[in-house]
């Protein structure tokens, strides 16, 4: 029974310094890949953050995959292909073609398209004469001006 118990614990030690090994066998430009990577691609599990940042266990066992195929000697694409395959374009943080370029165009073009509108509207506003300024009665704009006079001084 102690025997069996020291085996596994032996078994365990070796594992964690295999796995320890395995992740220190990368060079500088897969590191680089690692990291570019675990940013590029969402974690599975809730879709809201890259698996760099996220700490659930498939973004974990994510990135530790990313990390042996990474050491096997797949390129960048091969992998992202792989998990854009087994989970759908979903997975990139970016989305490919022109829709990932439509979802930053599109907020400043909606801006600059009614600030146009506004200062359109104003425009056709004032030369119509609908200012504020031109509907009240000179009467009562006099008016004003005699009760605000010693106010002002």
């Amino acid at each position: 029974m102690k025997l069996s118990v020291l085996m596994t614990i032996a078994g365990i030690v070796l594992l964690g310094t295999t796995r320890d090994a395995e992740a220190q066998t990368l060079t500088l430009a897969q590191m680089e890949s690692y990291h570019r990577l675990t940013n590029q691609l969402i974690a599975p599990c809730c879709w809201r953050e890259p698996i760099a940042i996220h700490r659930s266990t498939e973004a974990q066992q994510m990135s530790e995959e990313i990390a042996s195929l990474l050491a096997e000697g797949r390129s960048e694409d091969q992998i992202r292909e792989m998990y854009v395959a087994r989970y759908g374009a979903r997975v990139l943080a970016d989305p490919p073609g022109v829709t990932g370029r439509w979802l930053y165009a599109a907020p400043v073009v909606l801006f600059f398209s009614l600030l146009l509108l506004a200062v359109r509207r104003l425009r056709s506003l004032v030369s119509q004469g609908h200012s504020p300024a031109l509907r009240a009665a000179p009467e009562f704009m006099a008016l004003v001006r005699e009760e605000t006079r010693n106010e002002w001084a």
